[in-house]
């Protein structure tokens, strides 16, 4: 549930102190307040401009990655690198995170946070206690620094104002060619059942490119989120789940966790396939409520992004939405919502269950998977 404008302000007042410490352990120089200072005002500035549109249970989450990446922001090459390595451990043994927490905020691989760790530790002499002495120690006593919120509410709004008229603008110079080159489309309409035609005449699935890290609200009660080595996903009954692209045994590790809610109905899945070069799309079912599932997978293996994705569930056909990462084509992630309930998902195992269908830009279907496969 998005924030109301005016929970800002209390968050940032609250929010403050911790936030003066983490900047000043990330710049590494206790004695210089402007710094930090400044790293915590951009970041504020950052998050009130989007802060409608932060999950009220996940503030923290965004707080903090809005701090690292202003943190390294401009910083390029062995200078970037020794950065990152610093705040690995400043959220490591400062602020307690796990190693795959610090993943998802960075938007990292799990083994990239574990390699600058063990690289940054072994600095100190492979000591995290002493480590942990050296940040308390250096947190002892800081002054409070004079961060002015209502400059910081100002900016903000601003910021907010500005994107919002760049979003206006250039959906406006979109849409002018949409509507003389589009209108036979959108008058002839088109098939809903896959045959016969090209892609063009079947609805397309919504595409969104993402950073690595960034979560998306893809329906309420659940967050998908891409990282290079896999899908990352949250429902309100399953928390923080991964699927990789790479490992052979996620599928069945994620139906074994929830075997007793599927071994009447969804239970059978497949794995997600390592063979090289061979297009493969799997189906997570998850519960919203006792109407509704929400439902994603992992596609790889494509020689280009799909045009669409179809899901197909007895008689239900939904199009879903796809998520790739920039500059990673060939895999990426989709997710739809269906309007079912336990007993008629359970019913549908008699016919294979969900079956996911991907089709390119000529309407080919490039690669299928479900439950039976």
């Amino acid at each position: 549930m998005p924030h109301s404008p005016d929970d800002f302000a209390p968050y940032a007042h609250t929010s403050l102190p911790r936030l003066l410490t983490t900047a000043h352990l990330l710049s590494g120089a206790p004695g210089d307040h402007r710094e930090p200072t400044e790293l915590v005002r951009r970041t504020l500035v950052r998050v009130c401009a989007r802060w409608r549109r932060i999950p009220r249970d996940d503030v923290d989450f965004y707080v903090r990655r809005f701090l690292v990446k202003e943190y390294l922001r401009g910083s390029r090459g062995r200078a970037r690198r020794a950065k990152a390595q610093r705040a690995v451990l400043v959220l490591l043994h400062w602020e307690g995170l796990r190693e795959a927490e610090i993943a998802q905020l960075l938007g990292w691989s799990a083994g990239a946070v574990r390699s600058r760790a063990r690289r940054g530790l072994a600095v100190h002499g492979d000591d995290a206690e002493h480590l942990r002495g050296l940040f308390a120690k250096a947190a002892t006593g800081l002054v409070p620094l004079d961060v002015q919120l209502d400059a910081v509410e100002q900016r903000g709004r601003a910021l907010r104002r500005r994107r919002r008229g760049a979003v206006a603008a250039v959906c406006a110079l979109l849409l002018v060619p949409g509507i003389v080159f589009g209108g036979n489309r959108f008058m002839t309409g088109g098939s809903t059942d896959g045959s016969g035609g090209g892609a063009a005449d079947v609805a397309q699935s919504p595409t969104r490119i993402v950073a690595p890290g960034e979560r998306v609200d893809a329906v309420p009660g659940a967050q998908v989120w891409l990282t290079t080595d896999g899908k990352h996903w949250s429902t309100p009954e399953a928390p923080n789940q991964f699927l990789g692209l790479t490992d052979a045994s996620a599928e069945d590790t994620y139906r074994n966790k929830y075997q007793d809610k599927y071994k009447d109905g969804y239970g059978s899945g497949r794995k997600v396939s390592v063979e090289s070069g061979k297009p493969t799309v799997s189906v997570q079912p998850d519960p919203l409520n006792n109407t509704s599932y929400f439902l994603s997978g992992l596609y790889r293996g494509l020689s280009a992004d799909p045009a669409r994705v179809e899901v197909t569930v007895d008689d239900h056909r939904i199009t879903g939405t796809v998520l790739t990462l920039a500059g990673s084509p060939g895999w990426g992630v989709w997710y739809a919502r269906a309007p079912l309930s336990p007993e008629e998902l359970k019913a549908s195992s008699v016919d294979g269950g969900p079956t996911v269908t991907v089709y390119d830009a000529a309407g080919k279907a490039v690669a299928r998977g479900g439950a039976a496969e």
